[in-house]
């Protein structure tokens, strides 16, 4: 049995998912350890998992009061360059403070979240194998819109296009001031350049949760890539309580933005303006960083809660109501659901792209939106059968998948070359 170490970034969408998967391998008889900061202990260790606090990794506080900007102001290369410091300077945090905590934990594998840059090298300077999990669209995909659907056609503006580009390079290809900084740091230490890691010092496997239905056609991959569909156990998840008795039967659509960003009130503003035109029952979530008080005057008094029981809620939604990160898109196409994607920035436009290309969604950017635009959507989403019929085909597809069972499949038939890998 192995004793396994995760490196996960702190939002839900990436630690529901990473602790899915380590609650398999929990069953399966290995040891697993979080490495997180120390507000996320007792959800870690609830769910019977160990956990070794980083006390010097960002509060959630300061990252969300950089991010608590308006939706316009999001395409800004101010904020791009703010976030790739941020990056830089949790890279800097975690190979000066990470190599101690791992090694007197006394793991031997490391389960890397994809977005934590610094894991593969922070593997081959302890010689300690590794896998490569991408929550969402894996990096070297690209986050860029394909315009392959006539559903989703955004038009950019010269500012936003500089800034997709600006992303793409720095920190989707590792260039730039990311790629220097991990360089200078590797060089501190013997080793050579990031971009040769995947030579000289590989992940045993690559596994995404993003299932091949829910992708473009590719014409090849490499062959430790691995395609698996979501990893969701609802086992897994907290108990929240919820006011059942205030849904009254009428058709439920259920909104959440995330957690990632800042709250974005004006745009659940508008959902809840077409929601209560159309007399649809709107519950909204804030993903337990923001006060439902502060949505207490939307239209139509929609039921709001801090957090909310996803998955069952999900499954007696007629639409949902996301932002387009990966994990709640999964989550609906499981329950066969359609779906109103309103992208705002990073993975979001990319997931919402494939959304729209395979006729499950209809796409309304943040940038622009109006409630007669998210209105009009709503009404073709509930006229239209072919969102639906194309989500029961996605369903049934990724549950047939079985993704939580085949990624944890796909580690242990792979641990074995952590042998040859480790040189031990």
């Amino acid at each position: 049995m192995s004793h396994f170490g995760v490196l996960s970034h702190n939002g839900t969408g990436h630690l529901n998912p990473l602790m899915a998967l380590s609650g398999q391998l929990l069953a399966r008889g290995h040891r697993v350890t979080f490495f997180q900061k120390p507000e996320l202990e007792s959800r870690v260790r609830q769910q019977g998992l160990e956990f070794h606090p980083l006390s010097n990794l960002e509060s959630s506080s300061r990252e969300n009061e950089r991010k608590n900007v308006s939706a316009n102001s999001q395409t800004t290369i101010t904020e791009l360059r703010q976030n790739i410091g941020r990056i830089v300077g949790e890279v800097k945090k975690s190979l000066r403070e990470m190599p101690a905590a791992l090694r007197q934990s006394g793991v031997d594998v490391l389960i890397v979240d994809e977005i934590v840059l610094a894991g593969p090298t922070l593997a081959q300077m302890l010689a300690i194998p590794y896998f490569i999990i991408s929550t969402s669209v894996p990096l070297n995909f690209g986050w860029s819109v394909s315009n392959r659907s006539s559903r989703y056609k955004p038009r950019l503006s010269p500012l936003s296009r500089l800034q997709n580009a600006f992303l793409h390079v720095s920190v989707l290809r590792l260039h730039g001031p990311v790629r220097w900084r991990l360089d200078d740091c590797r060089r501190e230490i013997g080793l050579g350049p990031i971009r040769r890691v995947h030579e000289e010092y590989p992940a045993l496997a690559h596994i995404t949760q993003l299932p091949e239905c829910l992708d473009f056609p590719r014409a090849a991959l490499a062959p430790t890539f691995h395609y698996t569909g979501p990893f969701v156990d609802s086992a897994m998840r907290a108990d929240v309580q919820f006011p059942w008795d205030m849904l009254d039967g009428r058709p439920l659509v259920y909104a959440s933005l995330g957690t990632a960003r800042a709250l974005q009130s004006g745009i659940f503003r508008l959902v809840a303006q077409a929601c209560d035109e159309l007399n649809l029952q709107l519950v909204i979530t804030l993903g337990g960083r923001s006060n439902p008080d502060s949505l207490a005057d939307l239209p139509g008094r929609p039921v709001v809660v801090g957090d909310a029981p996803q998955l069952e809620l999900l499954r007696g939604a007629e639409i949902v109501i996301t932002h387009g990160g990966l994990n709640t898109v999964l989550e609906t196409l499981r329950e066969g659901k359609p779906i109103l994607a309103i992208p705002i920035a990073y993975d979001q436009p990319a997931v919402a792209d494939r959304l729209a290309w395979l006729g499950v969604a209809e796409v309304v950017p943040a940038k622009g939106v109006t409630s007669a635009r998210i209105l009009s959507s709503l009404q073709k989403l509930l006229a239209n059968g072919s969102y639906r019929s194309a989500a029961l085909i996605l369903q049934d597809r990724i549950r047939n998948d079985n993704g939580l069972l085949r990624a944890a499949d796909l580690i242990e038939a792979a641990l074995p070359r952590r042998i040859s890998l480790s040189g031990s």
